[in-house]
Parts: structure tokens; C-alpha cells; sequence
């Protein structure tokens, strides 16, 4: 019999693409936190996210753990289902890497909007509960990917196909009006997902524009103008004296 070393976890765990371990995450911890609470061992209590920032002070970890715990099995199949199918199409043209961290930034941003909503808004709250589920890290995928791919066709059964875009302006549109309808704490969890997607999206897109700035730049700089910039750079890292002495000949030429 061969042990089961900690090398080989993690070296399986890489074999797995994130969405996978995503869903295998939540279904695992789902089962364990029934079977502790059942013979009395644990409380979802312990890794919810409070309402009020006082009971967060002492409860540091939970603006994470709570987007990877769920009270029921009906939540937990729901947010799954959409996870499965936003995070496959995402994954078609993204990295597995940027999966995680738009879920990882989703569950942060959830939680910032469900605590600071009790904070500003208290008489919405009829029922004060702590936040658990990954709705909000969802959201945050499923706003990236529609609108990075708004005209992506998606089959929903019995109601025919739909474009990402219009998928995620029911979400939006559906999460604001239930908030006067009372329990709010989900859906602005919801909307901070939604934001954190967006605002992910205008920071990859800003990225993207500064690449291909910095491409039309180096394409249309003149050669003796990039042979320069090279010398300049080396003069930088390693002195004048490193210079060969053709390189020295050309520097002092555009110099005059």
C-alpha cells in the first residue's frame, strides 16, 4: 500500500482546470458541514458573514468562506448549474487562472455590498441573516463572460436560445427589484458580484487597449530611434562603460 503524500494532492489538484475544483469545492464542503452538523460539530454560523461590521472584527475569515458554503441543497444545485455552464463558456477563451480570480474577486465584492447595505440601509432588512452561498462570486462570471461575449448564444430548455447580454440584463433588473421586497441582503450580495464582473471586465479591457498602444508605438518608431531607446536602456542597467564602442559611435551621432 503506497501513502497518500501531500506532493500528490497538490499535483493532482493542478491537474484539474479551476472550474472543476470550483464545483468540487462546494458540493465537498456542502456534504462535510451536513454530516458535522448533524452530530452537532459544526455551525454555518462559524463561516457566514455577518451583517454587522462589529461581529466581522472578530470574524475576519468569513468575507471568503462564505462563498464556498451553502445552508441548503436546492441553492447549492442552482448556483452550480449556472456556474457550470458561464464558467464553461468563459473558459473557452480565458484562462483557468482568470476563472478563479473573477469568483475569488465576485465573493469579496459580494460580501463588501451586503455588509455596507446593512450599514446604509437597515429598514430594508425584515429578516437580519448572515450571508452564505456562492451567488455572489457567480454573478461576478457570469457579468464578465456576457460582456465579453454579449452576442453568445446560450439554450435555455423549454424557452429557446438567448444572448449573454440579455441574460445579464434580467439578472440586473432582477436583483434591483426585489430589494424593497424585503430580506435584501442576498440580492445586494448579488449586485456586488455583478459589479465586481464589470468592473473586471473594464480593468482587462484598459489592459488590452495599453497592449496594443504600446505595439502601434514600437511598430512605427523609426529603427535608429529603437536602437537608441536599447542603448539608453543599457546605459541604465549597467553604466555608460558597458556600451560597446559602436555603441558609444551611434549615441554620440543622435546625440549632435
Amino acid at each position: 500500500m503506497t501513502s497518500f503524500s501531500s506532493s500528490r494532492f497538490i499535483k493532482l489538484i493542478k491537474q484539474q482546470d479551476s472550474l472543476n475544483l470550483l464545483i468540487v469545492s462546494n458540493l465537498v464542503l456542502y456534504l462535510f458541514s451536513q454530516i458535522l452538523i448533524a452530530i452537532k460539530w459544526f455551525s454555518l454560523s462559524w463561516i457566514a458573514l455577518p451583517y454587522d461590521w462589529h461581529y466581522l472584527l472578530s470574524k475576519w475569515w468569513t468575507p471568503v468562506t462564505y462563498g464556498f458554503f451553502h445552508q441548503d441543497f436546492i441553492a447549492l444545485f442552482f448556483n452550480m448549474l449556472l456556474l457550470f455552464y458561464f464558467g464553461r463558456i468563459l473558459l473557452d477563451f480565458e484562462t483557468p487562472k482568470k476563472l478563479l480570480i473573477i469568483y475569488f474577486f465576485g465573493v469579496l465584492s459580494g460580501g463588501g455590498f451586503f455588509v455596507i447595505s446593512y450599514r446604509l440601509f437597515p429598514d430594508f432588512y425584515i429578516i437580519k441573516a448572515p450571508l452564505l452561498g456562492a451567488s455572489a462570486g457567480i454573478m461576478a462570471v457570469v457579468t464578465y463572460t456576457a460582456l465579453k461575449l454579449p452576442h453568445y448564444l446560450i439554450k435555455i430548455r423549454f424557452l429557446g436560445f438567448f444572448k449573454l447580454m440579455y441574460i445579464l440584463i434580467f439578472l440586473v433588473l432582477f436583483n434591483l427589484l426585489q430589494i424593497p421586497l424585503g430580506n435584501p441582503g442576498g440580492y445586494f450580495a448579488h449586485l456586488g458580484g455583478l459589479s465586481a464582473g464589470f468592473l473586471f471586465f473594464l480593468w482587462d479591457l484598459r489592459q488590452k487597449e495599453k497592449n496594443i498602444s504600446t505595439s502601434i508605438l514600437s511598430i512605427s518608431k523609426p529603427k535608429k530611434e529603437k536602437n537608441i531607446d536599447v542603448i539608453l536602456d543599457k546605459i541604465n542597467r549597467s553604466g555608460y562603460e558597458s556600451l560597446t564602442q559602436a555603441e558609444k559611435e551611434e549615441l554620440f551621432r543622435h546625440s549632435e
